[in-house]
């Protein structure tokens, strides 16, 4: 058995722990932890049974395995950048609304200020 084969399975549950912990902090929804669940599942079964892969690989008409998981990789960090990206110009948002009403309640005229 090689070593990846130990290392990912072990490093899938700590990460599956950690976002079920997450999510009963609230921190997390419900669909990001099955989401990353259902990954680090897949990451575990392909380190502990490679050819699993090749077999996924198949039904989606990719030749190799390897080639396979490098696709499933790249999309999810697809959807991680796609996800904080939205993340960011939402909190972008609600700065500038924040920003706004505190200006528009702590406006100083020009007829104060000469007082």
């Amino acid at each position: 058995m090689l070593l990846y084969s130990i290392l990912f399975p072990i490093i899938s549950i700590i990460a599956i722990v950690w976002f079920l912990l997450r999510y009963l902090k609230e921190k997390n929804s419900l669909f990001t932890t099955i989401l990353w669940t259902i990954f680090w599942i897949i990451v575990s079964l392909f380190a502990i049974f490679p050819n699993f892969s090749n077999s996924f690989a198949k039904i989606f008409g990719i030749t190799r395995g390897l080639d396979f998981i490098i696709i499933i990789v790249f999309a999810v960090l697809v959807y991680t950048i796609f996800n904080l990206y939205n993340r960011i110009d939402q909190l972008q948002d609600d700065v500038n609304k924040i920003v706004k009403e505190i200006a528009l309640t702590n406006e100083i005229t020009l007829e104060e200020k000469e007082e």
